[in-house]
């Protein structure tokens, strides 16, 4: 069955609907005219590639104006037209699933998203996949970071790497998360990349990688994951037998006022002396961190590094974002070397 509907022109230039083109519950609606509907009102996973690329939805773009009452209408109705049960139970659960995406980020349950990277190859990009679990407060990890998405898009521009992958040794990235960072430079570069975090962010890195390493591998590339706790710095699980690594690389790794002293040692403890050895981070610019970013940069300067090229940009995140839409995120990064 089918919901005829008219079609208002979206901010975007295309067709939006209207949520009183949906089917009205004083009509009582079939329940399949319903569960398409909801189908309708599912939000895709963000990509930030512009400010309109956010949660496309599955067909056309639905006003927001109203939606959140209409799927509360919806959870709140007992579908008495509707005789069986599973079937409303379906309906409901997919109300407050719809609910959910629109209540914030860490009200939306796990998503699959798509990234698409610039690599070296004459201009061809390649597309990461990546997993995040529900986000709770406690396990930020489980987010893809806009300074992520950026970094990733910047790494076939850094000219930081040998012409021969595989002779530049090992590549580490800190804090790595769901992967996008190292997953993008063992694509662009060809290299292997190692790539750590807590323990309980490891486990869904490492489903992360494991999607990715066909992909991967089709560019040369390859991946591995491993626990590296920045406060036991003095040992890497996987860590190949040289230990330390020529390039590392880490987006968004301040969230704490000790977050500078441990990423500076751990940075201190891993690179290699090596003078063409390489810091790659990316920072957000967050007032409230504001002085462990100057932090960072001043004990990376203490321990010999020195910035070889840094640069500001301008990208979009799913946190902080209004009616369903990205949030600008205004981001420093930097090149460091001995």
């Amino acid at each position: 069955m089918t919901v005829d509907v008219d079609y208002h022109d979206g901010e975007d230039g295309g067709e939006q609907l209207h949520v009183l083109d949906l089917p009205q519950l004083y009509t009582k609606p079939s329940a399949e005219a319903l569960i398409d509907t909801l189908a309708l009102l599912s939000y895709q996973p963000f990509s930030w590639d512009s400010k309109i690329g956010a949660a496309r939805l599955t067909t056309k773009q639905v006003n927001p104006e109203g939606v959140t009452k209409y799927l509360t209408s919806i959870i709140a109705s007992q579908l008495a037209w509707i005789k069986d049960e599973e079937t409303k139970e379906q309906i409901w659960e997919l109300a407050s699933v719809r609910l959910c995406e629109r209540s914030g980020r860490t009200a939306m349950p796990a998503v699959t998203r798509s990234f698409t990277i610039p690599t070296n190859n004459g201009g061809s990009e390649a597309e990461i996949v990546l997993y995040e679990p529900s986000l709770t407060a406690d396990n930020l990890g489980f987010k893809t970071w806009a300074s992520s998405f950026l970094l990733s898009k910047r790494l076939h521009l850094l000219d930081i790497i040998a012409k021969d992958a595989q002779q530049a040794g090992p590549i580490l990235e800190l804090g790595a998360g769901t992967g996008l960072v190292g997953m993008a430079a063992a694509t662009v570069w060809g290299a292997h990349v190692h790539l750590t975090d807590l323990p309980e962010i490891v486990e869904n890195l490492s489903r992360n990688a494991e999607t990715n390493r066909a992909r991967i591998a089709e560019h040369g590339g390859s991946v591995s994951t491993g626990v590296l706790d920045w406060t036991h710095y003095s040992g890497v699980e996987g860590v190949p037998s040289t230990g330390r690594y020529s390039i590392i690389l880490a987006a968004d790794p301040i969230y704490s006022p000790d977050h500078p002293r441990l990423f500076v040692q751990t940075v201190r403890a891993w690179l290699s002396t090596d003078k063409n050895a390489r810091v790659v981070v990316e920072l957000p610019f967050r007032d409230a961190y504001a002085p462990q970013i100057q932090e960072l940069k001043d004990r990376l300067a203490d321990i010999g590094l020195g910035l070889k090229d840094q640069g500001e940009e301008v990208g979009y995140d799913d946190w902080g974002g209004r009616d369903g839409r990205p949030a600008e995120v205004r981001c420093w990064w930097g090149v460091w070397g001995w």
